[in-house]
């Protein structure tokens, strides 16, 4: 399951204000890390991926290739939680021509087969961003709060911009995550972002 907060922003500057907040600083964060990434989404020609709230797609994160399918989607006021299951690839040609058979061992097999069958899997949507992240240690949580910034390429030729901040739950008290993205969320007036960046991509 995964659980984390998505904001829209004008700019990535708020960012930066986050990193140097002194109450966050106070509660223990990590070295801001900055990763290239690339990410490649899959449907079949009729979208039933799509039709049926399912994402697959592989993404490099720097030198790293991972295979990731999420399903079962709630969204409320920015709050996203859905059910995740990733991989790591092997094989970087995985992208080109992607099998749902790679996922046989876990129930994202069975939600792949269930809404696609045997049709062949095409790209659709790509995305090249820059995430910069830092984990947060209260003590009682640990969360990771993240901005990106880039670009989304639909196949049809247009793009749309990226320009994100996220707080994901990572594990410990939830009451604890919750309490530390509301605080983020006032304290900057934060816009809730609803929706995901491949729903955006059909904006």
């Amino acid at each position: 399951m995964e659980t984390e907060f998505k904001f829209r922003l004008d700019d990535t500057s708020v960012f930066d204000r986050i990193v140097e907040n002194a109450e966050i600083k106070a509660v223990g964060i990590d070295e801001v890390e900055t990763i290239e990434m690339k990410a490649t989404y899959y449907d079949t020609v009729d979208y039933d991926l799509r039709n049926k709230g399912i994402a697959f797609r592989t993404r490099m994160e720097d030198d790293r290739c991972t295979a990731t399918v999420k399903w079962d989607v709630n969204v409320s006021k920015g709050l996203h939680k859905r059910e995740e299951f990733n991989l790591v690839v092997s094989d970087e040609r995985f992208a080109d021509n992607p099998k749902i058979d790679f996922f046989v061992s876990s129930d994202a097999y069975d939600v792949l087969k269930d809404a696609a069958g045997d049709k062949e899997l095409l790209k659709i949507i790509e995305m090249e961003f820059v995430r910069r992240q830092f984990k947060v240690d209260t003590g009682k949580s640990i969360s990771c709060i993240s901005v990106d910034e880039g670009t989304i390429h639909h196949h049809d030729g247009h793009e749309i911009p990226i320009c994100e901040l996220e707080i994901e739950w990572y594990y410990g008290d939830e009451d604890d995550f919750m309490w530390l993205a509301n605080m983020i969320r006032e304290k900057y007036a934060l816009e809730a972002e609803d929706m995901s960046k491949l729903q955006r991509a059909f904006e």
